[in-house]
C-alpha cells in the first residue's frame, strides 16, 4: 500500500446566504477600490520633501486573502493585519486588474518579486493612506455621514442664519454702526483660513482636524449666544468663521477618503442637499427664533445638534494617521511665508470689496483702493513664494499647472460667484416688488432649491453609473446660461409663477455642476496625495466666487438707487413696499434696474464658464485611465487586460476566498 498518497476528501462548500454574500462581496469591492486609490498615493518620506510619482502596484495572493465571518461579513484581525501590508485587488468583485508580475518587478524598490518584498513595498505605499483604518460595512458608513452632513449643515446654516435675526440684534445693544461686522467678522476668517484645512489634514490627519474644527465652532457659537456686548459677538463670529471654514473642507476631504472616485458622486450629492437647504433655511430659522423666542437661538442650536453629529463621528468614524513624519519635522516644514501672504491678501481684498459694496467708503477713496490694489500685489507675491520660494507650498502651482485644471477651476469660481448671488439678492427683490416677508422670500427660493437638490442627487447616481462627468458640467452651464439671460427680463411685474419656473432651470444648473466639478478636479490630479489641498482650493474658489458676487452685486445695487437718490433703501429693502405709490415707482424701478445690471453679469459669467467646461478633460473615474504611458508598455496593458478576464466573478466561488469562514 503506497502511504505517501493520502486519500482526498471532499469538503463541502461554506453556505452563504445571499444577502451577507452580497453584503461581504460590496465591503470587499469597495475595500478593494479604496485600496487601489491608495496605493496610487504619493509615498512620503521623514523629511516630508522627496516624493514618488511613480507608486509600486501591489501584488495580490489568494491564499493569504483576508477573511470574512459569513455572519459579520467583517474583517477578522489576521485578514486586517494582511490588509494593512497588501492591497487587495479583488478583481472579481471591483473589476480593477491585477498588476502583473514584471511590472511589479520592475517598479518594485528591489528586484525580487516574493510575496516578502511585495508586502513590504505595500506597507511602504500604504504608509501615508489617511483612508479608514478598517474596511466600513454599509451601516457604519450612513452612521459616519450622517454625522459629516449633521456638523456640515449647522457650519452653512451659520452663513445665512444671522441675515434675518440683524435687526434684532442691533436693537438690543443699540449698536447700528457695527452691525455688519457680524456677517463680514465670520466671512473674513472663514475665507481667509480656508486653505490651511487642506495642510493640517495631511499633517495633523482627517479626524484630528474635523474635530478641531467642530471644537472651535462650537466655542465660537457658545461665545455669539452668550454674548453681552457687539463686539463679543463680532468676536464669536470670527470664531465660527474658523471653525465653520474646516467643517465645509473636511467634510468634503473624508467623503473623498472613504468613498471611492467611482461611487464618490453619490455621496457628494448629499453634501450639496444639506448646503442648499441650510442656505434656504437659515433665514427662516433666523427670522423664527427673533420673532419668537430670542435670537440667541440661532447659535444655541448649533450646541446640541453639532454635539450628537459630533459624537458620531468620534465613536464611529475610524481613520488612518498620518506615518513616517513627526509633528516636529512637519511643523518645521510648513510654508509659514506663504500662510502669512495668502491670509493677508484675502483679509484685505475682502474688506476692500464688503467696504465698498456696503457705500461705507466710496470706491475711489484711498481706504478702499489702497486695500484692493496692495492686496492684489500681496497676492501676487504668495503665488511668486508658491512657485518659486516655498519647498512645500500650501497650494501647489502644479494644481493650476494645466489647462484642463485650470479651466475646471474657473467654473467653480463662477458657480460660487452665481449660486450665492442669487441667494443673496432674490430674496431682496421678492421683499421689494412683491411685498414678501423674510420668511416669505425664503419660501420663493424654495423651488431653485428643491430642483438643484433632485438634480444633484440624480447626477450623482448617473456619473456614478456611467463614470462620468463633463457631460453633466457642459449640460449645467447650459441651463446657467439659458436661465440667468431669462432673469435679466425680471421687472416690477414679474410674477411668483414666471419666477419660479426660471428657478427651476436655474435649480438644474446648480444640481448639475456642483458635485460633478469636483469629481472632475479629484479624477484629474496627477498625484492622488494632492486630494486634500485640492479640495481645499476647491472650496476656497467656491466661497471666494460668493463674496466676489455679493459685493459686485451689492454694488450695482448701491450705484442704482444712489441716481434715483434713494442710497437709504440699500440697506432696508423691505422698506420699498411700504412706500406710498407715488414715491414706491422711482424706487422701485432704480432697485430692479440694479438687479437687471446683476443678472447681466451672472449671464456673461455662465456664459463663460460654459466655454470653458468644453477645455476639460475626460478622465475614467474607474482606474482604468490611471495607466502611466511613460512607465507601461503595452505588453503590460494587454496582461492587465487578460489577467481581468482570467478572473471572472465565479471565481469568488472558489475557496479559499474573501467569504470563505473561520
Amino acid at each position: 500500500m503506497d502511504t505517501n498518497h493520502s486519500t482526498p476528501t471532499y469538503v463541502s462548500p461554506p453556505v452563504v446566504h445571499p444577502f451577507e454574500a452580497k453584503d461581504a462581496i460590496d465591503q470587499v469591492s469597495n475595500t478593494a477600490q479604496l485600496a487601489f486609490d491608495a496605493s496610487a498615493r504619493t509615498s512620503v518620506t521623514t523629511a516630508g520633501n522627496t516624493h514618488t510619482s511613480n507608486p509600486t502596484p501591489l501584488s495580490f495572493d489568494p491564499s493569504n486573502a483576508p477573511s470574512l465571518s459569513s455572519s459579520s461579513s467583517s474583517f477578522t484581525a489576521a485578514g486586517k493585519e494582511h490588509y494593512d501590508h497588501t492591497t487587495i485587488t479583488a478583481s472579481a468583485a471591483s473589476g480593477f486588474p491585477k498588476p502583473s508580475a514584471t511590472t511589479a518587478a520592475r517598479n518594485s524598490p528591489t528586484p525580487s518579486d516574493s510575496t516578502t518584498a511585495a508586502a513590504q513595498a505595500a506597507q511602504q505605499q500604504l504608509g501615508q493612506d489617511y483612508g479608514p483604518k478598517s474596511p466600513m460595512s454599509k451601516s457604519r458608513q450612513m452612521v459616519v455621514f450622517l454625522g459629516i452632513l449633521m456638523v456640515l449643515f449647522l457650519a452653512a446654516l451659520d452663513q445665512s442664519i444671522v441675515t434675518t435675526a440683524l435687526p434684532s440684534i442691533s436693537k438690543d445693544f443699540n449698536n447700528f454702526s457695527e452691525i455688519s461686522w457680524v456677517g463680514t467678522g465670520f466671512l473674513l476668517t472663514m475665507t481667509a483660513i480656508q486653505p490651511l484645512y487642506g495642510v493640517a489634514a495631511d499633517l495633523a490627519g482627517r479626524k484630528r482636524t474635523m474635530m478641531f474644527a467642530n471644537a472651535v465652532f462650537f466655542v465660537g457659537s457658545a461665545l455669539c449666544g452668550a454674548a453681552q456686548s457687539m463686539n463679543m459677538l463680532i468676536i464669536g463670529r470670527a470664531i465660527q468663521g474658523i471653525g465653520g471654514s474646516g467643517i465645509l473642507t473636511l467634510s468634503l476631504i473624508l467623503v473623498a477618503d472613504i468613498v471611492p472616485l467611482r461611487n464618490r458622486g453619490k455621496y457628494q450629492s448629499l453634501t450639496a442637499f444639506v448646503y442648499a437647504l441650510a442656505s434656504v433655511f437659515g433665514p427662516l430659522l433666523g427670522g423664527v427664533f427673533s420673532d419668537n423666542v430670542t435670537w440667541r437661538w440661532a447659535f444655541y442650536i448649533n450646541l446640541p445638534v453639532g454635539a450628537v453629529g459630533m459624537v458620531l463621528l468620534v465613536v464611529f468614524l475610524h481613520m488612518n494617521r498620518p506615518k513616517n513624519m513627526s509633528l516636529k519635522t512637519a511643523m518645521r516644514g510648513l510654508d509659514y511665508a506663504g500662510i502669512g501672504l495668502l491670509i493677508g491678501s484675502i483679509i484685505m481684498i475682502l474688506l476692500g470689496l464688503n467696504w465698498g459694496a456696503d457705500a461705507k467708503y466710496k470706491w475711489d477713496s484711498a481706504v478702499i483702493l489702497s486695500l484692493l490694489i496692495v492686496g492684489v500685489l500681496v497676492m501676487a507675491a504668495f503665488f511668486f513664494n508658491e512657485w518659486k520660494v516655498a519647498a512645500n507650498p500650501i497650494i501647489p502651482l502644479r494644481l493650476l499647472g494645466t489647462l484642463s485644471l485650470g479651466m475646471t477651476y474657473f467654473p467653480v469660481f463662477v458657480d460660487g460667484f452665481v449660486s450665492m448671488g442669487l441667494l443673496f439678492f432674490l430674496p431682496l427683490y421678492s421683499q421689494a416688488v412683491h411685498g414678501a416677508s423674510a420668511i416669505e422670500s425664503g419660501v420663493e427660493l424654495l423651488p431653485y432649491v428643491c430642483m438643484s437638490s433632485a438634480v444633484a442627487i440624480v447626477v450623482g447616481q448617473l456619473a456614478s453609473r456611467w463614470g462620468t462627468y463633463k457631460e453633466f458640467i457642459i449640460v449645467g452651464w447650459i441651463a446657467g446660461v439659458l436661465s440667468t439671460g431669462l432673469m435679466v427680463l425680471f421687472d416690477e411685474n414679474t410674477s411668483r409663477g414666471r419666477m419660479a419656473g426660471i428657478l427651476l432651470v436655474q435649480g438644474v444648473s446648480l444640481g448639475a455642476v456642483v458635485n460633478t466639478q469636483l469629481l472632475a478636479v479629484h479624477a484629474q490630479l496627477k498625484n492622488p496625495a494632492d486630494m486634500a489641498l485640492a479640495t481645499s482650493l476647491w472650496t476656497l474658489l467656491r466661497t471666494f466666487g460668493g463674496v466676489f458676487g455679493v459685493a459686485l452685486g451689492g454694488t450695482l445695487v448701491q450705484s442704482s438707487l444712489s441716481t434715483a437718490n434713494a442710497s437709504k433703501y440699500a440697506q432696508d429693502i423691505k422698506g420699498i413696499a411700504d412706500l406710498s405709490p407715488e414715491l414706491q415707482e422711482p424706487v422701485l424701478k432704480a432697485f430692479v434696474e440694479g438687479l437687471q445690471k446683476i443678472f447681466i453679469l451672472l449671464a456673461a459669467f455662465s456664459g463663460a464658464a460654459l466655454l470653458a467646461s468644453f477645455f476639460i478633460e475626460k478622465v475614467a473615474m474607474d482606474g482604468s485611465g490611471n495607466v502611466d504611458d511613460d512607465n507601461v508598455g503595452q505588453g503590460d496593458v494587454q496582461e492587465l487586460e487578460d489577467t481581468r478576464q482570467r478572473q471572472p466573478v465565479e471565481k469568488l466561488n472558489d475557496s479559499p476566498h474573501p467569504l470563505s469562514t473561520v
